[in-house]
């Protein structure tokens, strides 16, 4: 494909309906029961309603650069691998009661790490540190000869502060730093999380399952940050896999690697989610949460 026609193609993809959460990891949580119905609960209208995937947690145009721009790559590629992937590592691991499922947590974490990176919350993380910086642009590239090696040049380049003309401008120059960032932060993989010990929790259930929301990788203990959780012993990192599994991360040590849900846990597992979502709660079955 040429550039001139990569480029069409991405002016063609602009303004989509992009799910903030990917349909093929929502299927994980619909009802085994039906023809892929999820129950998704409205935290601000307080109340179930059944959906298809497609219709839920997406918002259109977000993660379009801003008009204008060409980059080098959309976030549709930096999505895709992961997400072509991963249903098919799911039901690989349902079909086998998840046993084995240590060979695959390496994917398993980088799936919840591009999760993590192209939520609503990274984003607007990410857009509040951006607005404490100085944007600078590039006025020159300077190539010197170098005192290193005969024959070859240093490369560098003169910046100057660039002053946006007004703060539409500055902040679409924001808004593509933040899909360049989310885009970085994919890349790197598991990164920082596969410093954690990890065990997986079970449910076999589904009016009793693990559920998800709009916030798919939380953390609950003493740390502020999911990052912080790589030196704080008390605090667990969760990421639901499916309606039956939930991944626990933690610096320290798990007596089981592989064991079910206690009721209580489960319960309180629920209770998070339901305490992190931005919004939406993801469910196979609609329940009665016992405390928010």
């Amino acid at each position: 494909m040429s550039h001139r026609q990569a480029k069409r193609l991405r002016r063609a993809q602009r303004s989509r309906l992009d799910h903030v959460l990917p349909q093929g990891y929502l299927e994980g949580f619909t009802d085994p029961l039906t023809q892929g119905r999820l129950s998704v609960f409205d935290c601000e209208q307080q109340r179930w309603f059944d959906s298809g995937t497609a219709a839920v947690c997406a918002i259109r145009g977000f993660y379009d650069y801003a008009h204008g721009n060409d980059p080098d790559q959309t976030a549709d590629r930096a999505f895709a691998g992961l997400e072509a992937k991963f249903p098919a590592v799911r039901r690989e691991l349902v079909s086998s009661g998840f046993s084995g499922w240590e060979g695959q947590l390496d994917f398993l974490l980088a799936f919840a790490q591009m999760l993590r990176a192209r939520s609503e919350l990274f984003r607007e993380q990410d857009l509040a540190q951006g607005r404490k910086l100085t944007i600078f642009r590039v006025e020159e590239v300077l190539q010197r000869p170098s005192k290193a090696r005969a024959g070859t040049f240093d490369t560098g380049l003169r910046v100057a502060p660039y002053l946006p003309e007004n703060e539409t401008e500055r902040e679409a120059l924001l808004r593509n730093k933040t899909i360049t960032d989310m885009r970085m932060e994919i890349a790197k993989g598991p990164a920082w999380l596969s410093e954690l010990h990890w065990c997986l929790r079970l449910t076999g259930d589904h009016a009793d399952p693990v559920i998800t929301a709009d916030v798919a990788v939380v953390s609950e203990g003493p740390a502020s940050s999911l990052e912080e959780a790589l030196r704080d012993g008390e605090t667990l990192i969760f990421f639901p896999v499916s309606w039956q599994a939930c991944l626990v991360g933690s610096p320290s040590k798990f007596d089981k690697a592989t064991d079910a849900f206690h009721p209580r846990d489960l319960r309180r597992l629920r209770a998070l989610y339901l305490r992190s979502a931005r919004r939406f709660v993801f469910s196979p079955a609609r329940l009665e949460f016992e405390e928010r």
